[in-house]
This record gives structure tokens, C-alpha cells and sequence, in this order.
């Protein structure tokens, strides 16, 4: 899946809690590490996934059809709480998410 924020919404925390509230869906299933994959030029979505705790494990080049190169990113599991908190993320915050999109 992809996840977007419209650009109106962007810097309000919005990604960082649509991704903490996945993170936890995950977690409660039983899920024990998150792979994702972003274009080494998108800093924000870097930054996003940085401060969560992802790190990079590895460049792919060429990984996108514009021939852009990615990096991809790990999380080990389970997410520490702390970095919930700091986000403001509470499990079962039934917060809305508007401005917010999965594809």
C-alpha cells in the first residue's frame, strides 16, 4: 500500500500518525518487522520514517520505473512506546484522519 498526505496537510503530523496507527494494527497481528521502500530524494518521508525508528538497510538502484534510485527501510517490532507518545499516538486514539490517503 501507499500512503499520502495531501499537500495542505502535510507538517501537521498527519503521516506520522497514519503510519503509527498501521505500525500497530501490524503489531497486534502478530507481525515482528516493517519493509518499506522510498525515493532517496523524498528527505520528508525519510525524516518521517527515521524518527519512528526505521533504518536503512539498503539502496536499490533503479528500483522506480523513472529509473529513480530508493532506499529501503526496516522496523523490528514491537514499535518502543515512547516513540508513540512522542508522536502523540495512543493505542485506540480514534483521532480522524483528514487529509489523509492509502492507496
Amino acid at each position: 500500500a501507499m500512503l499520502v498526505v495531501k499537500k495542505p496537510y502535510r507538517k501537521c503530523g498527519l503521516g506520522s500518525k497514519l503510519v503509527c496507527r498501521a505500525i500497530e494494527v501490524m503489531q497486534r497481528k502478530g507481525v515482528e518487522e516493517v519493509m518499506l521502500e522510498a525515493e532517496t530524494t523524498n528527505v520528508g518521508a525519510l525524516n518521517l520514517y527515521e524518527n519512528l525508528g526505521f533504518i536503512k538497510d539498503k539502496r536499490l538502484h533503479k528500483y522506480y520505473l523513472s529509473g529513480q534510485d530508493a532506499f529501503r527501510l526496516k522496523l523490528l517490532l514491537p514499535i518502543p512506546q515512547h516513540i508513540l507518545q512522542e508522536e502523540g499516538i495512543e493505542q485506540g486514539d480514534g483521532e480522524g484522519q483528514e487529509g489523509a490517503v492509502a492507496n
